[in-house]
């Protein structure tokens, strides 16, 4: 951003530090907000080119920041093992902001509820993760695991786990998630098949599966919305 003088000339550039004193933070492009964290640049790019850099090298999007693919950063210009855990803990704090606000008193008694009540923590996730989340007789929030943490193209889950840890909790229902990385929430063949299990298991123990729900990048996927649930 340039400011010019009574000649018409441009003058010197206005730092992002700068920007955000006299306009507010919220005036500060996503590249300006990372320049203000990181606080240097590299050899032949200032802070603000390796700020851009950084979000040309997360896809465009910012929210890959929350995620383990800031690990790949490493490998860019100016960004060593400092930067590299600064930016990590910046992703950490903005997920752990999230859930503080968390309403746990709200039934997740639908899949947009539940969807809205998970989002933050499985959309940009850069591999495959299974949750369960178990439910009361009101439908409330009793628990929520993490599973499992796969690769990014598959990631297993035990029936046997799911049920230990529901009847370890007493829980009246369940719902499991899921993220695809790639974004595109479609199922898998391998989602139909482990849902078909888990609801018939579920159905037989009176233990109710209430729905599986596919978290992408934008959206989600429930199989109960689409009829796709034992």
């Amino acid at each position: 951003m340039k400011t010019y003088n009574h000649t018409g000339k441009p003058e010197r550039q206005i730092l992002p530090d700068e920007k955000a004193i006299l306009y507010g933070i919220a005036s500060l492009s996503d590249a300006e907000l990372l320049s203000v964290i990181i606080r240097s640049g590299a050899k032949g790019a200032n802070v603000l080119e390796v700020s851009e850099q950084m979000i040309r090298e997360l896809g465009g999007n910012i929210g890959g920041i929350v995620t383990s693919s800031v690990e790949n950063l490493g490998v860019l210009r100016g960004i060593g093992r400092v930067k590299k855990l600064q930016l990590q803990a910046v992703g950490e704090l903005s997920k752990r902001i999230w859930n503080s606000r968390r309403d746990t008193s709200v039934p997740l008694n639908n899949s947009q509820t539940v969807y809205e009540f998970f989002r933050e923590e499985l959309r940009h996730a850069a591999s495959e993760e299974v949750h369960l989340v178990l439910l009361d007789v009101r439908c409330r929030l009793l628990r929520h695991i993490a599973l499992t943490k796969g690769t990014l193209r598959s990631s297993l889950v035990s029936p046997r786990d799911v049920f230990e840890q529901a009847l370890r909790y007493q829980a009246a229902s369940f719902v499991l998630l899921h993220n695809h990385p790639s974004g595109d929430c479609s199922p898998s063949r391998e989602d139909a098949n482990l849902t078909a299990t888990l609801a018939t298991l579920g159905n037989t123990m009176q233990l109710p599966m209430l729905d599986h729900i596919i978290i992408g990048d934008p959206g989600y996927y429930s199989f109960k919305d689409h009829g796709a649930l034992p």
